[in-house]
């Protein structure tokens, strides 16, 4: 098959309109489109990586022992830095490996005198707490205005240091293009710089690859990566890119374009969000800013090429991590058989041509029963099950880890849900009631899905 027809056939397997790729490409015909997808992130030429492993501050606070900033400044056309939070499982040792985690588009919530500009109530910083857990739980154990998500003591606990980053203007990167009264937190605000030739994404997904570089200065054995929302997303680019990460788990990040409704709510998904896309997730185009079309990066390597490349080597894998009723976006839900056929598409390229001997490695979806948009206990038993038995290409153990209902009915194995912060007594509600009307989605509903 051409390349074209493969890659056709890997989209139109997300349609159901095809089955099973049976004859795939060269591994170097990948390599050719991982290296076009670098040059159209880079600018610099196909294959033209950052090689800057130092950061250009490290910055410390008093309050947080063993804590470092890496500062990584960007600045080209405008003055631009990311800022990388390294947290060593024990200060001043290096542990043997290094998991990256992206926080994607959180801020933080901050006291602000009024005499201050705006941004001093989003940017993170000490005395800062995090955005993103209830109300409740803020101020809990683990959460905090660096760690956002509470994810360093679990990866800790893996016996893995951590490097937490966040998008461009979000979070602790707060700045370009905000004014002393309003916060430029909008990403479509990258597209000027786009039409005058620039290449934004790159503010985007250099930080991963620069903060790769120094963990492999350091001496970290492997990188594993991981990331929810936007930093799901910003893990499936960092992954496709840098076969350097071994292990990659994008949870609640994207799907394939042609799976997405980018003018608003997804058919049938009465709970979810807006699937209306951001500036960087836009692989098509869509009337939410004046129909502009996706950004170039897609025409060289869209969702499920990505997807591909972090699992072409031997020794990697991807888990891609969706939550059934995802209270934001991307809820795999009345869409499994679409999901497992681009799943089967991906898997069978893998395995095929010069790679058929097991020259490669794997990638699978799966989805656990949660709602909120959050990392979830469930994704934190995924990621730790396939971390301790990375299984070999293609064996059964991939069908069946624990929470993961997209391969297995509940309970899946897992501990029963928990969802903090939803209201009491939310139950998201699915098409299939009499006259077209919603009804309460359940265990029942689960268990068909899983099945399909």
């Amino acid at each position: 098959l051409s390349f074209d027809l493969a890659m056709l056939m890997l989209q139109g397997a997300v349609l159901g309109a095809l089955g099973l790729v049976v004859a795939g490409n060269r591994t170097a015909t990948w390599l050719d489109k991982r290296d076009a997808l670098i040059g159209s992130v880079y600018g610099n030429g196909n294959g033209v990586l950052p090689t800057k492993s130092v950061p250009d501050q490290v910055l410390t606070w008093p309050s947080e022992p063993g804590l470092q900033g890496l500062v990584w400044n960007m600045s080209t056309v405008f003055e631009i830095t990311s800022t990388v939070f390294y947290s060593p499982i024990t200060p001043n040792k290096r542990a043997k490996t290094a998991f990256l985690f992206h926080h994607g588009h959180s801020n933080c919530i901050c006291h602000r005198d009024p005499t201050e500009p705006a941004i001093m109530g989003a940017k993170c910083r000490p005395g800062c707490n995090s955005s993103m857990p209830t109300n409740a739980q803020i101020g809990g154990v683990g959460y905090s205005w660096w760690d956002l998500y509470n994810v360093s003591s679990f990866f800790h606990s893996l016996g893995h240091d951590v490097f937490i980053l966040s998008m461009p203007l979000k979070g602790v990167n707060v700045g370009p293009g905000s004014t002393p009264t309003k916060v430029n937190d909008d990403h479509w605000w990258f597209l000027q710089w786009e039409q005058k030739g620039d290449h934004p994404l790159r503010y985007f997904l250099e930080p991963a690859y620069l903060t790769a570089n120094f963990a492999e200065a350091q001496g970290y054995e492997e990188i594993y990566m991981a990331g929810l929302s936007g930093g799901g997303w910003s893990t499936t680019f960092a992954s496709a890119i840098d076969k350097r990460i071994k292990a990659s788990f994008p949870i609640a990040g994207s799907t394939p374009c042609a799976m997405r409704n980018p003018t608003g709510l997804f058919p049938g998904q009465t709970w979810t969000g807006s699937d209306r896309e951001d500036y960087e997730q836009n692989c098509m185009p869509s009337d939410a800013k004046t129909s502009q079309p996706g950004r170039p990066a897609f025409a060289a390597c869209n969702y499920t090429c990505q997807y591909l490349l972090a699992g072409l080597e031997p020794d990697r894998f991807q888990v891609q991590i969706l939550h059934e009723y995802d209270t934001c976006c991307f809820s795999p839900h009345n869409r499994h058989d679409q999901m497992l056929r681009y799943e089967a598409n991906i898997r069978a390229e893998l395995g095929a041509d010069d790679r058929a001997g097991g020259q490669h490695g794997w990638f699978t979806t799966a989805a656990d029963n949660h709602s909120k948009h959050e990392v979830a206990a469930q994704d934190k038993t995924i990621i730790a099950s396939a971390m301790a038995a990375r299984p070999a290409p293609g064996a059964p153990a991939w069908e069946s880890l624990p929470c993961d209902i997209m391969h297995q009915p509940l309970p899946a194995n897992c501990a029963a849900d928990v969802e903090p912060g939803l209201p009491p007594g939310y139950v998201p509600m699915c098409p299939g009631g009499p006259g077209g009307k919603t009804v309460p989605c359940g265990p029942a509903s689960l268990d068909k899905a899983a099945e399909i």
